[in-house]
């Protein structure tokens, strides 16, 4: 198991700039699992289509679930990276892959709760699919806030939270059945929604080194 925490040390590490002091010590406390998340507000994703769009019959979306994967390592014990990996669907053809990468500050820790909030940034892409094969599409950038609650176990870590997502699109095309496109007026997209994740790995804080044997090591030196 040594070799899960040493893999997602790399990827976040490498891909978080962030210098962290000690990076070649183990993690304070790592894991690994499946999340599932859904969009509260607004009602119908999103809270409305550009002009162009809505004239070409395409519908906001109800009824929608993410399922993904979110890597979580604490390298010390205030402060938390993670990586969010997952795939929104719903109605009205509606299908979204995202990835974020996040930095969490914990604000309090107390008999194995944690409560946290932070910030990530990503991309991904959105798009409905009519019955006619008809498609809007777009790529996006995303800015993400989120805060959430932690419950530990020494394996285990049951995670609630809520979130808004910022989707800037950096284009936005319909494409036709005849092969025509049209591009899309530039417009950002919020969301607000709540999260579950289930984390496996090692929620154990290590154990603090005794003065003495601080004092002992030292004198040897």
């Amino acid at each position: 198991m040594k070799i899960i925490p040493t893999i997602l040390s790399t990827a976040l590490l490498g891909a978080l700039t962030t210098p962290v002091a000690h990076a070649n010590q183990t993690p304070y406390m790592w894991g690994i699992g499946p999340t599932v998340n859904t969009i509260v507000l607004p009602g119908n994703h999103p809270f409305e289509f550009p002009d162009v769009v809505k004239s070409a019959g395409f519908k906001t979306t109800g009824g929608d679930v993410g399922f993904g994967l979110h890597g979580v390592l604490h390298m010390r014990k205030n402060q938390r990276f993670g990586t969010h990996m997952w795939y929104h669907v719903g109605d009205n053809g509606y299908s979204s892959p995202n990835m974020t990468l996040d930095y969490d500050f914990i604000g309090t820790s107390a008999n194995n709760v944690h409560i946290l909030a932070g910030l990530g940034v990503g991309f991904g892409s959105q798009s409905w699919l009519k019955d006619n094969g008809a498609e809007f599409r777009m790529n996006t950038f995303i800015a993400r806030a989120q805060a959430s609650v932690g419950f530990r176990s020494k394996r285990n870590c049951y995670q609630i939270g809520a979130f808004m997502n910022l989707y800037v699109p950096g284009d936005q095309t319909i494409n036709r059945t005849n092969g025509t496109q049209t591009d899309v007026p530039f417009a950002i997209y919020p969301t607000l929604g709540l999260e579950f994740t289930t984390f496996f790995g090692d929620f154990k804080p290590p154990k603090k080194r005794s003065n003495r044997r601080s004092r002992r090591n030292r004198k040897n030196k």
